[in-house]
């Protein structure tokens, strides 16, 4: 996809060539092709401009649809005369040629129609370079006789690549090094020949008690591969990614990459929505197989850096190369296939690594967008297609008054300045990720102890990368809580069974009730990891343990009692059934009572009557639930392997739950829950007046109860509670005052956040369709209405005849009516406060 600046300073291709040449290319490109195109899509007409939403001062051009036979195209880049190179759907790779205005195509042309689904494409060392999917390779394209056809088609690597949708090899970029970046999806095995000594190596599950369904023969994560122009040396430069398509990096040489969610599994605790993800080296992200995606707080993972909420990521580029205004020259682009549109991030320097922000650019309807760059010219090229569907070619320029670069504050200033310096010593510890030095452990080892988790985590792969000998000591004497938690994950990640007993003695010695909740976490994975890597704790150890852990649990913290939890039954802690159970009973979101229910399901002992009954009622009324494809199996499975552990005489008890269960969910008539109770028509003055009291003295508890009974969660996440399909709420209370919430609660649709936005779809027949799609393919689009609903409807591409941004807000109107004041009053003082129920407004007035 990516042009490097080199290239696009050549001189353009002429089109004026001499009739013989040009005869010369349409007989090698048109005349004898090696495949027929009669079978590729194309002929309809792309999306028209005017359906297109831009900010203002920016125009949108339809420079061509896809003729008949001339395919899908999903990758794309410049070469070096200035002309486009689409990669296609099915098979193949064509040119398109613009004429001197470039505002359509002179001449369209195919180079290659044998390589299957390209999806990446790069023009960069006098050669162009095809990722084919489904040819399972990155293949060199090069013209050795200047006839400018490619005369020499070299393999450079073939992957094991094993089909799940396309999760193969995506795109190919030039990095800042002039190295190539291979970007392969999770169904890819890393390369034959790559470097033992990869930043990246042998990634793990690394599960304490894993689902059995999940196993898998080999571990594959998605990943990216680095390589020299002619492939000789290969290295994993970071993974745990499920289906990341691109690469892109900004103008400190930093590389990110915008991962895929699982779609099925939305409503599930393991639901990872599409993310923008800082890539570093030894990076790992956590995507692992079925319910096994890792938790973003993992010790020895990294976070995400944006949340995106449902999509279907493409491809990303910076506007380094545009002809934007400053602003947008600053900011990231990417691709949301499903949704039809490009998003705007601003990314802000933060510590070692960065925060974001994201807007919508530009959107369509039906505009399902493949891929993008910017060309020669500093305008933005993109394209649409996909899976057989009609595509077009489109070029977004900015016509808008001049506008200046804004000045960073001296505030803002430092924090660059600071970041820089971050990133530097990032940088150095990078170093040490590949080789051995005698000088790693001591640059490295002040680090360990960094509130930025991004360079502990570099300084904890530093040290893991030296001889055990140099540091183990070191590490089992350190005396700092986060250090020695850094240090210690580093031993036992060497999975050594002889570092067991004193790594969990140096581990017991941590202050676990003074710890911060992300030093608890840490120390929680920790004793995960001994247990899982190491081996089995001894009795003795495994009291210890008990005695360290057990007094914890329930805890305040969601994602502390989640780790607790499966640590305690791994222990077989005393009392640890019962008080899951209550933790199941009292859960305000599905995701929470799943999560503890697949734990319990499989555990044998320690049931009374009564916290089987609970259980069993808690899974007839899981029925209820709403999700992705994947709800119904998973709660399925919960449901076979908690029968499965049940004696005779409590099956015997249970018989008319258990044929309850029975009975398949779309056949069962499951109650709905009644509506929450009608309170009163509250208008904004009367809450308004009472604002000031959400200050002080409000209940942590009952604002964390309002979440589930004005159904909140079902769309949000705020702090540890909720799902991630619609905005983060957790730090809403941030940027907004009392008055601000207040008001988005009561009237929703007064400000539409524009990536939450809900579309209309005007058919032919006049009907009116609202609702966001979740669905797209060449002949279809599917729409969800409802937000809070399962239910779906189907509509016909071909019989759509208008769409436009609907004005009503995903979130219903009317939700406070059910709410006493108190309760309106306690769930802003839980938006305003983050949910930490140690804020202020949990306090009695002084």
């Amino acid at each position: 996809m990516k042009t490097p600046s080199s290239v696009l300073t050549n001189p353009r291709w002429n089109s004026r060539v001499s009739q013989r040449v040009l005869l010369t290319l349409l007989l090698c490109c048109v005349a004898a092709p090696l495949h027929g195109d009669d079978d590729l899509p194309g002929g309809g007409q792309a999306t028209p401009v005017d359906s297109i939403s831009l900010p203002a001062g920016f125009r949108a051009q339809l420079l061509r649809s896809a003729g008949k036979g001339e395919g899908s195209w999903i990758s794309m880049t410049f070469d070096n005369r200035g002309r486009i190179v689409l990669g296609r759907d099915k098979r193949g790779v064509v040119r398109l040629s613009l004429n001197d205005e470039r505002d359509s195509v002179d001449h369209f042309e195919v180079i290659d129609n044998k390589l299957q689904h390209c999806r990446g494409i790069l023009w960069a060392h006098d050669s162009l370079y095809v990722c084919a999917t489904n040819a399972s390779g990155l293949f060199r394209l090069r013209d050795n006789n200047g006839d400018d056809q490619f005369d020499s088609v070299q393999e450079m690597k073939s992957f094991d690549y094993k089909s799940r949708y396309g999760h193969g090899p995506n795109q190919v970029v030039l990095g800042p090094d002039d190295m190539l970046y291979i970007v392969n999806g999770n169904d890819v095995a890393f390369p034959e020949g790559f470097a033992v000594d990869s930043p990246y190596r042998n990634p793990q599950d690394d599960h304490l008690l894993p689902e059995p369904r999940d196993s898998v023969e080999d571990i594959r994560v998605g990943h990216i591969v680095k390589t020299d122009p002619d492939g000789t040396n290969w290295e994993i430069v970071a993974g745990g990614f499920r289906n990341q398509f691109d690469v892109a990096f900004n103008n400190e040489g930093e590389m990110f990459t915008y991962d895929a969610d699982m779609e099925w599994d939305v409503g599930l605790p393991w639901y990872r929505p599409t993310r923008l993800n800082h890539v570093v080296s030894g990076g790992e992200y956590g995507w692992r197989w079925g319910t096994g995606k890792w938790p973003e707080y993992f010790a020895d993972s990294l976070p995400t850096t944006l949340d995106t909420g449902l999509g279907s990521p493409t491809g990303m580029e910076f506007g380094t190369r545009s002809k934007f205004p400053p602003g947008y020259r600053d900011s990231l682009f990417m691709g949301d296939w499903q949704h039809g549109r490009i998003f705007q991030v601003q990314l802000t320097p933060r510590g070692a690594s960065y925060g974001g922000e994201y807007k919508v650019f530009l959107e369509g309807g039906a505009l399902n967008v493949c891929d993008l760059t910017f060309g020669p010219d500093g305008a933005m090229y993109f394209i649409t297609g996909g899976r057989g569907s009609q595509s077009g070619l489109y070029r977004v320029t900015y016509d808008g008054p001049e506008v200046a670069k804004e000045s960073l504050t001296a505030e803002q200033t430092q924090q660059a300045q600071e970041a820089v310096a971050a990133r530097e010593v990032r940088h150095q510890l990078e170093q040490f990720h590949r080789r051995r030095d005698s000088k790693a452990v001591d640059v490295a080892w002040p680090l360990l102890n960094s509130n930025d988790r991004w360079l502990r985590f570099a300084a904890r792969l530093a040290v893991e990368r030296q001889y055990p000998a140099l540091w183990r000591e070191r590490a089992l004497r350190e005396s700092q809580p986060r250090a020695s938690i850094a240090a210690l994950l580093a031993l036992a990640h060497l999975g050594r069974a002889e570092d067991q007993s004193d790594l969990l003695a140096a581990l017991n010695r941590l202050p676990l009730k003074t710890l911060d909740r992300e030093q608890l976490l840490d120390a929680l994975r920790l004793w995960q990891l001994s247990f899982i890597r190491q081996s089995k704790p001894s009795e003795a150890n495994k009291a210890r343990a008990l005695s360290q852990l057990d007094s914890l649990y329930p805890h305040t913290s969601t994602y502390v009692n989640r780790e607790l939890c499966q640590l305690l039954i791994y222990l077989q802690a005393p009392n640890v059934v019962p008080r899951t159970v209550e933790l199941i009973r009292t859960a305000i979101s599905q995701e929470d009572a799943i999560y503890y229910s697949q734990r319990l399901a499989r555990v044998s002992e320690g049931w009374t009557v009564e916290t089987r009954e609970t259980f069993f009622d808690a899974l007839l009324a899981a029925r209820r639930y709403q999700g992705g494809n994947l709800l119904d199996a998973s709660l399925q499975h919960i449901r076979e392997d908690a029968i499965a552990k049940l004696t005779d005489a409590e099956k015997k008890h249970l018989k008319p739950r258990l044929e309850q269960l029975a009975v398949a969910s779309e056949e069962a008539d499951v109650p709905e829950l009644p509506p929450a109770a009608f309170v009163k028509q509250w208008t904004w003055e009367e809450l308004e007046a009472e604002l000031p009291r959400t200050r002080h003295g409000r209940s942590w508890e009952q604002g964390r109860a309002v979440l589930a009974k004005a159904q909140c969660v079902k769309c949000h996440r705020v702090s540890e509670q909720g799902s991630s399909t619609g905005p983060d709420l957790t730090h809403v209370g941030r940027r907004f005052d009392e008055r601000a919430l207040l008001e988005s609660i009561v009237h929703p649709s007064k400000v539409i956040d524009e990536k939450y936005r809900l579309s209309n779809y005007v058919m032919d027949s006049g009907k009116v369709v609202t609702g966001r799609p979740v669905g797209v393919s060449a002949i279809m689009i599917t729409v969800q209405p409802d937000l809070l609903s399962a239910e779906t409807v189907a509509l016909k591409r071909e019989e759509i005849e208008q769409t436009s941004p609907a004005s009503l807000s995903p979130m219903p109107a009317g939700l406070v009516n059910v709410l006493t004041l108190d309760e309106i009053l306690d769930v802003i003082a839980f938006l305003k406060s983050g949910g930490d129920p140690h804020a202020a407004a949990y306090k009695a007035r002084p």
